[in-house]
Parts: C-alpha cells; structure tokens; sequence
C-alpha cells in the first residue's frame, strides 16, 4: 500500500491524472476526477474502507474489518505486478495529529506501507496556493476580495502559525517515526521543473514501477495550470464597486467565467486575451522575510535528516 499526500502545488494532480490512473503497474484508489464516490475513490466501498482509516480519524475505527476488507478485496483485485497506492493532496493539510493517526490505522490494517511526499519552496508555493484560492472560490468576489498579504495573514490566523500554512517537516518527521525512512519517499518540485524525466525516473524508483511507462505518460502533460494576468485584473475590477459585486452574486458559474474571461477544461486554463501572461504574485520584501524566516529550521531539518538537495533550489537555510 503506498499513500501520495502531495503536496498542493507541487504537480499532484498531473500525477494523479496523467500517471497514477493510467499506469499499468498501479492499482489505483483515487483521486480520480469526475468520480462519484467520496473523496473521489475508484469505488464507494474504497472509501468506505479508506474514510475511518483516512479522514475520519477522530471517529472510532474497526481495524479488523478493514484489515479483511483489504486482504479479501483490495490486495487480490491488484494484478500481480501492480502496487496499491491512492492520492489526496489534502492529506498533507489534515492536521499533524490526525494525519499521524491516519498513518497508525493505514498500518494497522493493510500491513507494511510506503508514503511519497512532494515538496516545494514556500516562497513559490504560497503565491501559487494564492492564485489556486483566486480561481477555485469563485464565490469569494461576493464578499471582498483579498490580496496576498490579507490572505496570508489568514491562513496564518485561522491555522495558528504561519509554519502550519506551509507545514511539511512534520508531516516527513511523523511518516519517518511510523513508517521508517526507506518507506518514505521525499521529492522537490523544483527538481521536476528542472529535470521531469529524472524525476520522474527517481519517483518511478521509489514506487518499483517502470520508469519509461510514467515518463510517457506525463509526456507534455501539465493540468491545473494558474490565472493569467488579465482575469487577475478582471477580478478586482468587478470587485471593486458594490454593483460589480451583486451582479456577481447573481451570475451562474459559466457567467462567472466568462465575466473573468477564461474557460476552465479538465483543469486547464484558458486566457481569451492574445499575448496574455500568467498571473504572478510580487512578494513584499517585509513577506519574503517572514517566509524564509518561518521556513528555514523545518529546511535545515530535512538537510540534516534526509540529506535533500534544498541548497541546490535555493530554499531558505
């Protein structure tokens, strides 16, 4: 059983879509779009095996019926050469005591388990967990728009800490503790924005699938692409006087969109303005201060402990 919690922002959804669902070697659970089932598993008796063992976490669990479950169901409908592996980025935004006990029942129930992880920089990841917030609530513009800084402070708010905005070190420690360092498997993004094929090569290691299989299906693909400039622009224009707003309320989702100016494909962005950019987000330096600042000791942790290559992409030490 491998589990892949992400994180968001961090090519989790062209790996779900383009790779883990069509692999020939991996048994998929979900995250599959378009499911019907909760939390998007390939089935509803998935998820009613996977929920107490993964979400439901402050819920009583039957261990022994899910262990069943998994030797009788899910272990003999895998092919002979397949892994068994589900998806969900929110996993790693769980919650570090819920995610740690998630981890125990994973355990308890199907035996030896691996988990990947991917990382990224906050000081990137942010901005773009910003504009991913900026085209997913869509509903946001019937209230006040945010900036950066006021959706930052927040999250910070709302979470305790700006450290559990971006939280990874914990979530690698607790998975290190429980499973032991050889079954937890730790990626940079940035790596891939550099070198997809190596590492899709090293991912592709870790899970004991063929290599060149997930490479050719990764091959050109790159979903949940962000805003452009000009729908940026589009949104805090409408926003900014009472009567753009109520109109907004009033509209249908495919209003909204075409309002902004884009069409939204299974998770592609489209600009309908020629030469567009895509949107970005100038940090402050008073901000950039504060994330580095908040980065660096959970950084120098995975320096120390699992020898990543964060000095190479330039994260905070």
């Amino acid at each position: 059983m491998v589990l892949h919690i992400g994180l968001s922002k961090t090519a989790t959804t062209t790996l779900q879509r383009a790779v883990f669902q069509n692999h020939s070697q991996i048994s998929y659970l979900g995250k599959i779009a378009g499911s019907t089932h909760g939390r998007q598993c390939v089935s509803a008796d998935t998820y009613e095996f996977l929920a107490p063992l993964l979400w439901r976490t402050d819920q009583p669990c039957n261990i022994a019926a899910a262990s069943d479950f998994f030797a009788a169901t899910l272990a003999p409908g895998a092919g002979a050469n397949q892994i068994i592996l589900g998806s969900w980025e929110g996993l790693g935004q769980q919650g570090i005591a819920s995610f740690e006990a998630s981890l125990q029942r994973l355990v308890a129930a199907c035996g030896a388990c691996r988990i990947l992880i991917s990382l990224r920089d906050p000081l990137t990841r942010l901005p773009s967990m910003y504009l991913q917030h900026l085209r997913g609530n869509q509903k946001q513009l019937a209230r006040t728009y945010v900036t950066f800084d006021e959706w930052l402070d927040l999250q910070e708010q709302r979470l305790g800490s700006l450290q559990d905005v971006f939280a990874y070190r914990e979530y690698v420690e607790v998975a290190v503790r429980l499973l032991g360092a050889a079954n937890v498997g730790v990626f940079l993004f940035e790596a891939f924005r550099s070198d997809p094929e190596q590492y899709l090569q090293d991912v592709s290691g870790f899970l004991g699938v063929d290599a060149q299989e997930t490479i050719d299906l990764a091959e050109g693909q790159h979903l949940h692409t962000r805003l452009f400039e000009s729908q940026v622009n589009r949104m805090q224009a409408i926003n900014s006087s009472l009567v753009g707003r109520l109109a907004w309320r009033l509209s249908s989702v495919e209003r909204k969109k075409k309002s902004i100016g884009f069409s939204d494909r299974d998770g592609v962005i489209q600009s309908t303005v020629a030469d567009d950019s895509p949107a970005s987000v100038e940090l402050s330096p008073e901000t950039a201060q504060r994330i580095l600042d908040a980065s660096r000791e959970g950084n120098n942790w995975l320096v120390t402990e699992l020898h990543l290559e964060l000095q190479k992409y330039g994260y905070a030490l």
